[in-house]
């Protein structure tokens, strides 16, 4: 696993960011710019080829008063497999702790044709359902992730390996809200509101798969734990 400090002033709070399958910290980049008096500290997880936190970023993180935690597709299911100091609270935006799964995930068949028949082509294709649309495709491509498809189809290939290894493994804390998007061609939004039973779950049914549009910036997304 990587990690990218995006913001430390030695702040109370940390905000714990782990980001999609694929992706890198440019993601975070982009909603900390548009986040105008955002005074936590900010640590971006990406590319769990491992998931395990590095040494020193454990002991680092271990020192907050208060920790936040936002996971984001894949990043849902990964972040509860990664020790980590307690998590006073969290929320899961877009994916599920079933990522493989035909009623509450992925399903099983589309998981294992995406990583069997991944390509710069069906990267671009990917990119367009994660997005919804051409104008925020466009968008997108100003925060595209630095990652050779080699490498993304390697770290689908991992995460394969470990669904299968440790399927629904829970941490000490669970998830307080979970956010659906309604147009979100990934992790459909029926599964993801099967798999949230019980959690409170909102559904913004416009939203496609990539949320940080329609939550502008880390502010917004926070928000969502006061509801």
């Amino acid at each position: 696993m990587k990690t990218v400090w995006l913001q430390k002033n030695s702040a109370r709070e940390l905000v714990l960011f782990f980001n999609g399958w694929g992706m890198d910290e440019r993601t975070g980049a982009h909603l900390l710019q548009e986040s105008d008096g955002f005074l936590q500290d900010l640590l971006v997880c990406h590319d769990y080829h491992t998931l395990q936190l590095p040494e020193e970023i454990f002991d680092d993180i271990s020192h907050y008063a208060h920790i936040t935690l936002v996971a984001w597709s894949f990043g849902v299911w990964a972040a509860q497999q990664v020790e980590l100091p307690p998590v006073a609270r969290s929320i899961a935006i877009n994916g599920t702790l079933f990522p493989v799964n035909a009623e509450k995930g992925i399903h099983p068949d589309t998981f294992r044709a995406t990583r069997a028949s991944w390509s710069e082509e069906n990267q671009g294709r990917f990119y367009r359902r994660m997005c919804g649309s051409k104008e925020e495709l466009a968008l997108f491509s100003t925060m595209a992730p630095d990652r050779s498809v080699i490498h993304q189809q390697e770290e689908l290939g991992r995460l394969e390996e470990y669904v299968l290894c440790m399927g629904a493994m829970r941490a000490p804390w669970s998830y307080d809200h979970a956010i659906i998007g309604g147009r979100d061609l990934v992790f459909p939004s029926q599964q993801q509101f099967t798999a949230w039973k019980g959690v409170p779950r909102t559904v913004i049914s416009d939203m496609a798969h990539f949320p940080f549009f329609h939550f502008r910036n880390l502010q917004e997304v926070l928000a969502c734990l006061s509801t």
